[in-house]
């Protein structure tokens, strides 16, 4: 399968999951009886009025809301990264090495906000959580794993751009169809 084809589908995937997270039922959610006697459902997974400060609104355990759609997050955020890398990709012509150097660092990428949502799920059981140099888990995980490793792929597309996206070779003939589109409309 080539590139575009698979980075159209990981767009059609990602547009899947944007559109399910509207046909998910919200939770937690209560029936409550209205004074007419009907049931209705008051949802509160966006927050409830605070009971002292009631221009505020506070969530409620995290564990409740986000155990049946931690997983849309996941999903979307590794569709997400594949979708970068891939679109990196498309540039890369002459060295195959720098595209599976590019795979790889989507993989690192992938793994280490796998870690963030594993160490977040941790999390919402209701213990304190552990903290690593004065954070939680997984702001952790984001802050000194996956912040600093997105610097990775920077570093590697600019240290090859020039011999494996755009050649000294491609830039020369650019100019040469260039000058000689300008001297064709008379324009130098």
């Amino acid at each position: 399968m080539k590139l575009p084809t698979i980075l159209f589908v990981l767009l059609l995937a990602l547009c899947a999951l944007f559109g399910l997270t509207f046909v998910i039922e919200e939770v937690p959610f209560e029936d409550v009886a209205t004074p007419s006697g009907q049931i209705e459902r008051v949802y509160s997974g966006h927050g409830v009025t605070h009971p002292r400060f009631p221009t505020m609104d506070h969530g409620g355990s995290g564990g409740e809301r986000h155990a049946r759609v931690l997983w849309l997050g996941w999903a979307f955020g590794v569709l997400q990264i594949a979708l970068i890398v891939g679109c990196l990709m498309l540039g890369v012509k002459r060295d195959r090495r720098v595209g599976l150097w590019l795979v790889g660092c989507g993989v690192l990428l992938g793994a280490i906000f796998s870690m963030v949502v594993v160490s977040y799920q941790s999390s919402l059981g209701g213990a304190p959580p552990s903290l690593f140099f004065s954070l939680p888990g997984p702001t952790a995980w984001f802050l000194y794993g996956y912040w600093p490793a997105q610097f990775v792929v920077v570093a590697l597309y600019v240290l090859v751009f020039s011999r494996a996206v755009i050649t000294t070779k491609d830039v020369v003939r650019f100019r040469e169809i260039v000058a000689a589109e300008r001297r064709r409309r008379g324009d130098e």
